[in-house]
């Protein structure tokens, strides 16, 4: 009986510990696309504190760093391309002023960068303008008559995708359809059915995002259920909610999503929904990875396609094998007398994933240059975006560490007592023992998933993988008036970057009361820092008085004297 509490408190305490873990971060690839040779993703990663400095993409067997920065979708300056697709049914006009103001604010919120196409919903899908500049898409949409009397949503919207796929793709953007409507259907002739329709979307290259209007909650929910199949966001305008607000809160999602692109070089098996697993890291720290699926063009994609799953089926065959025999072997030592921690260990060897404890990144190149905060070509590429938590299973190595000190503790209380009961063994030599063989049987002797975390980690730090500390993270700064950056707005931050009106300083302020040195920018366990460096001068950060030094989040706000700089890495 004592055996058996011991032994669910070890497991009760790992699945806490990896529960942690899970917790800690995620990672989303909400798009996946290749594109002239260039597997491009747009990620939404959560809960990673810790700057991200190496990414790598993995197709089969085959690994690639990243060839480009990883950097926030707003920092690119926002390679997206909205198709605006209006609803022009006679239901529309009490919203017409709501729906000028959502869309005149997100083309005030959005990049550079950023494409409008304006087109409508209503009999048939319509393209009103394929370019339309942002300061008049106020007086395009006043042109928009709003007198449909039939609405065909779903055959509209997937006619709207067939658009996409005959539209050339604009180098690496982000492709978004925001459909605005009230969501009431009325097609005479049936149309295209919503499960269709759901399914399309699920896998297409667009993003769909919605803002309904109106109270028919029933039909307001349908469009929902579209948008959140895309991974889009779906907005209701309420009382609370204003048309504003809404746009800022689509600007906001899409700028926050990380991009980075992978050079395959030819070297990656073509076909259709090739799975693809990326892996983000902070010097050599493994944080999340997260896993999509995605078309690789190729004149071969049957045949390649074919191989690539008769070497899954082989590979599984292997693994079968390697789980056979290691539940054999298993087995002999149990039959011959092992004790209880051989036989432990060896359950935990046949439980292991090969898939898991293969995964360790390789080597990224002495070009590939990743910073970060912590985040397409035609239309054939399938969309499988699958959110996984906390590095798909993989512990840090703080948990690691603390499970394996817990599993051994309790497992030298029980060896002790049989010790004593038996008079073979003593608490100390079993100890002694767990100690010579703890490198060895670290991983196994803990539950299965949890040892494949502990292997994934291990290798993962053992490669050449792991970042240089000086190679620094990579940051765009934002400037407004009253500040020069001699070296360029984007730069790699690995030591310090002052701020003031001194010749010296990376960040000048000009003007004839600019401070000598009012602030530094530093690295300190990775994260940005920012200190104040002259008592009389103040230094706001997002509004608060900066005293001695802190911390800084992607986009915070610095000001001194009136000058503002956004630090965005």
């Amino acid at each position: 009986m004592k055996r058996i509490m011991c032994g669910a408190a070890a497991l009760l305490l790992a699945l806490l510990l990896c529960g942690q873990a899970l917790a800690a971060g995620s990672a989303e690839p909400v798009r996946t696309f290749v594109y002239e040779d260039t597997l491009y993703t747009y990620v939404r990663l959560e809960g990673i504190d810790s700057p991200i400095t190496q990414v790598e993409a993995k197709i089969g067997a085959q690994s690639f760093p990243a060839s480009s920065r990883l950097e926030t979708v707003r920092q690119a300056g926002f390679p997206i391309t909205y198709l605006l697709l209006v609803d022009n049914s006679n239901s529309m006009p009490p919203f017409r002023a709501q729906l000028e103001e959502f869309c005149k604010e997100l083309a005030a919120d959005s990049g550079e960068n950023t494409r409008f196409i304006l087109a409508t919903l209503g009999d048939q899908f319509q393209v009103v303008n394929e370019n339309v500049p942002a300061d008049s898409i106020g007086e395009q949409l006043a042109a928009v008559p709003l007198d449909e009397t039939v609405t065909r949503l779903h055959t509209c919207m997937n006619s709207a995708l067939d658009y996409f796929e005959t539209l050339p793709r604009q180098g690496t953007e982000l492709r978004a359809m925001v459909v605005i409507t009230d969501g009431v259907q009325y097609d005479p002739l049936g149309g295209v059915p919503h499960e269709e329709l759901l399914e399309r979307l699920t896998h297409s290259d667009v993003m769909l995002h919605s803002l309904g209007m109106g109270s028919d909650s029933e039909a307001l929910d349908s469009l929902g259920k579209l948008t959140e199949s895309s991974g889009g966001i779906h907005q209701v305008l309420t009382g609370s909610l204003t048309a504003g607000t809404a746009a800022k809160t689509l600007t906001d999602a899409a700028g926050e999503l990380m991009v980075t692109g992978f050079d395959l070089g030819g070297q990656a098996a073509a076909g259709e929904n090739q799975k693809v697993s990326f892996t983000f890291a902070s010097s050599g720290t493994l944080l999340c990875r997260g896993k999509a699926a995605v078309d690789i063009p190729g004149e071969e994609d049957g045949q390649t396609a074919a191989a690539g799953d008769e070497s899954e089926s082989a590979a599984e065959g292997e693994t079968a094998a390697e789980t056979s025999a290691g539940a054999d072997e298993s087995a002999a030592e149990t039959s011959a007398g092992a004790d209880e921690e051989t036989a432990g260990t060896s359950a935990g060897e046949s439980g292991e994933s090969p898939e898991e404890t293969s995964s360790a990144p390789a080597a990224v190149s002495s070009q590939s240059q990743i910073g970060g905060g912590g985040p397409e070509d035609s239309g054939s590429q399938t969309q499988s975006g699958e959110k996984t938590a906390g590095g798909s299973g993989i512990l840090p190595a703080a948990g690691i560490a603390a499970a394996v000190i817990a599993l051994a503790a309790i497992f030298l209380i029980v060896r002790g007592r049989r010790a004593k009961g038996a008079g073979t063994k003593t608490a100390k030599d079993s100890a002694a023992r767990a100690e010579n063989r703890g490198a060895e049987r670290r991983d196994a002797s803990a539950p299965p998933a949890q040892a494949a975390q502990a292997q994934d980690t291990a290798a993962f730090e053992d490669t050449a993988f792991a970042e240089t500390a000086d190679a620094g993270i990579y940051m765009r700064i934002e400037a407004g008036e009253g500040v020069a950056i001699p070296g360029g707005n984007t730069l790699t931050l690995s030591g310090e970057l002052l701020i003031g009106g001194d010749a010296s300083c990376g960040i000048l302020l000009t003007g004839a009361a600019a401070p000598r040195r009012a602030a530094r920018l530093f690295l300190e366990d990775g994260f940005v820092c920012i200190e104040a460096l002259d008592a009389q001068v103040q230094v706001l950060v997002n509004g608060e008085p900066l005293t001695g030094s802190r911390r800084l989040r992607s986009g915070s706000c610095v000001s001194i004297g009136g000058r503002e700089i956004r630090p965005m890495f």
